[in-house]
């Protein structure tokens, strides 16, 4: 079944699906009335519905089961990572994240970043594209940061990075289940030693990724797939 996107969630009341929402069901998908749909509100809750009525502006849906942060994990998954040259690769990134359960997306230049800024507002719309594709209850929250100490640090007690020669591997670095964690992935051209000295500093612990090298984006989704399968979520 497709998923839509609406405000607000609760069931067993009638919910509208506008614009953008009303003409992907009915124009792209064609659907009609009798026809059962996915929503989410974003906010921690999904629902399955029927199509009660199609007008011409907008489609009538009745909420008959819902939902409360399906296929959420169980604590906050954070990513703290660079702009990368090419914003495609950045929304591949954002996209893969939303669907691997990253609760938290940071962008922050680094020293050694090819880009300085980020198209957020572009990147929230693939966010939001990504959370109704794979039925996710809460989407996640992106933010553009300029400085490393608007990292909020203190609501993740365990904090990762990659790091080259780490004698410690990522799977014997993941936290226990409703552990809050936050991964930084470096850039292209990896962590400067100030950097790097500033991440151990606040308490960031290296792990190895392996032998071979790997793109930001990659060893992000890596992250996130390791998490997802040792939490089981």
């Amino acid at each position: 079944m497709s998923g839509f996107y609406v405000s607000v969630l609760e069931r067993g009341t009638v919910v509208r699906l506008e614009g953008e929402e009303f003409r992907h069901a009915t124009r792209s998908l064609r659907h009609r009335a009798g026809d059962r749909v996915w929503l989410t509100d974003g906010r921690g809750h999904t629902a399955e519905g029927m199509i009660e009525r199609i007008a011409a502006t907008h489609a009538e849906v009745r909420v008959e089961e819902l939902y409360e942060r399906l296929g959420e994990p169980p604590a906050p998954v954070a990513l703290v990572v660079p702009p990368l040259k090419q914003s495609v690769r950045l929304e591949w990134l954002v996209e893969k994240a939303v669907e691997l359960g990253a609760t938290e997306l940071y962008f922050l230049p680094m020293e050694r970043s090819v880009r300085e800024g980020v198209n957020l507002s572009r990147l929230q719309r693939v966010a939001l594209a990504a959370l109704k594709q794979n039925l996710r209850s809460v989407l996640p929250r992106l933010s553009a940061l300029s400085d490393w100490d608007e990292v909020p640090w203190d609501r993740f007690p365990c904090r990762l990075m990659g790091e080259i020669g780490s004698p410690k591997r990522l799977y014997e670095a993941l936290p226990s289940q409703n552990t809050p964690c936050l991964w930084v992935v470096g850039p292209e051209g990896d962590f400067s030693p100030q950097e790097l000295a500033r991440l151990q500093a606040q308490g960031c612990q290296g792990v190895s990724l392996g032998t071979l090298r790997l793109r930001v984006e990659t060893a992000a989704v890596l992250f996130l797939s390791a998490l997802k399968t040792f939490w089981g979520y």
